[in-house]
């Protein structure tokens, strides 16, 4: 069981890590074919909050008003955000210091749901694109390490052996 069950890990690690990778290309793709309109930053400040899980969280909040198809629209959502592990802190503060009041952006409406905008899509995390290769890379070390160990190490000492498995039995 546990030969099936080391794959099954393995395969959940590498689908993390592609999956990632796949979402935030597809989120890129569609970002490409937003139509583009001029807006106006009209509040940029830090959020700092404590979430459900009692961490503390920094976030920008920039609001925006743009003019898409002759009417006038307010977003809160700076950022077209995707999954990943490993987000980059610092970047919330990099919002800030790079979209100030009265600065004139282009924004990315999304046409189907013109209240929806977006200034810009996050960036993909380098340590999300590297240390989930890593990761499973220790995890294979890992597993089949422990294996090799148990076939040869535990398997030349037959004393040894017979031991663990006279214990097996009695519980």
């Amino acid at each position: 069981m546990l030969g099936i069950l080391k794959y099954v890990g393995f395969l959940i690690l590498a689908f993390i890590g592609v999956g990632q990778t796949y979402v935030y290309r597809r989120i890129q793709g569609k970002w490409k074919s937003f139509p583009v309109v001029r807006g106006e930053i009209i509040e940029s400040k830090l959020a700092n909050f404590t979430n459900t899980e009692g961490q503390r969280v920094y976030e920008a909040n920039i609001k925006f008003e743009y003019d898409f198809e002759g009417q006038k629209y307010c977003s809160d959502t700076p950022l077209l955000r995707s999954p990943q592990l490993f987000k980059d802190h610092n970047f919330e503060h990099e919002l800030l210091q790079k979209y100030k009041v009265g600065d004139r952006v282009n924004v990315k409406v999304l046409p189907r749901s013109p209240k929806v905008a977006f200034i810009e899509i996050e960036p993909f995390s380098r340590l999300s694109a590297i240390a989930i290769p890593i990761l499973a890379v220790l995890y294979l070390a890992f597993v089949f390490g422990y294996g090799w160990f148990m076939v040869e190490v535990m398997g030349h000492d037959s004393d040894l052996g017979d031991r663990v498995f006279e214990q097996i039995q009695k519980t």
